[in-house]
């Protein structure tokens, strides 16, 4: 089930700026556990992020093969039914590390 992070923590995990479009995730291998930073414009339609088709799709998972030299890093996302997928990296430029402390 996808859990709520508080939106002042989340551009920290994932370790990029919130984008208008595009959704933003972050794989940490450590706790095993993928954040979503969701679009400004997914954001601004819902009142529960967790209505989004990035969430319900993250409830199923990810592809491992996908995301294996995408991990602990933040990766543009979309949906590969029925699991979140296509990670491709995000510009280092457009980073800033990410802390999922």
């Amino acid at each position: 089930m996808t859990n709520i992070v508080p939106a002042s923590d989340i551009e920290r995990i994932v370790g990029t700026r919130r984008r208008r479009v595009d959704h933003i995730a972050r794989a940490v291998s450590d706790e095993q556990t993928v954040y979503i930073l969701h679009s400004r414009q997914c954001k601004d339609r819902r009142d529960d992020l967790r209505d989004c088709p990035f969430s319900r799709a993250l409830d199923n998972g990810i592809n491992l093969d996908e995301w294996a030299e995408s991990m602990d890093r933040p990766v543009s996302v979309g949906i590969r039914e029925p699991v979140i997928g296509r990670p491709r990296l995000v510009p280092a430029n457009k980073t800033f590390g990410g802390d999922h402390a």
